[in-house]
């Protein structure tokens, strides 16, 4: 600046032609006031070089960025992926929404430097470039993070159908399994059912057979008691027999009308006769 009543400053049309195009163009022009406080300017020029230090800060987010995005594609669970989406979205939102507040600050900034005659060195007018470039490709990550994020919300969405579709099916299945259980639950009841009968039948049918098994014991047994009594009542009468073919006097009184036989020849056809009745 000149010293006296009025002063000159250099002044740059806009900062980011001169970090384009190269050196900033310098034009002077008449100060009114030579008093003018610069504190202001200085602050806002402070507020500058703050902002333009963090776009270390915007560069290790966009690596982290690029690492988060690496680590989703190589993910196992699609659960980590999705979260990684989201919280890249999120970073990149607030990233971006943190540079964009301080850009518009800074033009203002600028705008009000140069209504004063500052002289914007390229240097930061460069650094502003790029911080701004910097901005834009963030804008395109927080983009493609956003459909990133769009695309998992549709997975997740048919994720969730699906998961429907297959809860409706285990309860269909669940459904038709409850039923044949039941119904071979019914079968087996049937089953016991009819075999405690077929059981009681055999039994009763066991007892019947030992029943007659046993008359059929005594009946063999009568049988042979009868047999034996007819074999000693034949031998009885066939003994008598001979014994009244033996006697001399039986043979000459057997022609007399008086002749009656004793008694006891009726022994054997009354023995005949009882074991064939008993029989």
């Amino acid at each position: 600046m000149s010293s006296g009543n009025s002063a000159f400053v250099d002044l740059t049309p806009s900062p980011r032609p001169a970090a384009r195009d190269g050196p900033a163009i310098v034009s002077t022009i008449d100060q009114a006031d030579p008093a003018l406080d610069l504190n202001e300017v200085r602050a806002s020029l402070n507020a500058l070089q703050h902002a333009i230090d963090k776009t270390e800060a915007l560069r290790e987010l966009r690596s982290d960025h690029g690492f988060l995005r690496l680590r989703e594609r190589v993910s196992i669970t699609p659960a980590s992926s999705k979260l990684a989406a989201f919280g890249i979205a999120n970073c990149s939102s607030e990233a971006v929404s943190e540079f964009q507040d301080q850009i518009s600050t800074l033009e203002a900034q600028l705008a009000a430097a140069s209504s004063f005659g500052v002289i914007v060195p390229p240097d930061t007018a460069r650094r502003i470039a790029d911080m701004e470039s910097q901005l834009a490709r963030s804008q395109s990550d927080l983009q493609v993070a956003r459909d990133r994020q769009s695309a998992l919300a549709s997975e997740l969405c048919e994720s969730a159908t699906s998961h429907k579709t297959a809860q409706a099916d285990v309860a269909r299945l669940g459904a038709a399994v409850e039923h044949k259980t039941r119904h071979l639950r019914t079968l087996r009841d049937n089953y016991e059912r009819r075999l405690r009968v077929a059981d009681n039948t055999i039994a009763t049918h066991s007892a019947e057979l030992d029943r007659l098994q046993d008359r059929v014991s005594t009946v063999d047994r009568d049988l042979v008691q009868a047999s034996q009594r007819v074999r000693a009542a034949i031998s009885q009468r066939d003994q008598a027999r001979a014994e009244r073919i033996a006697t001399p006097e039986g043979s000459c009184l057997s022609g007399s009308r008086y002749y009656r036989p004793a008694k006891k020849t009726d022994y054997p056809s009354r023995e005949i006769s009882e074991v064939a009745s008993g029989s």
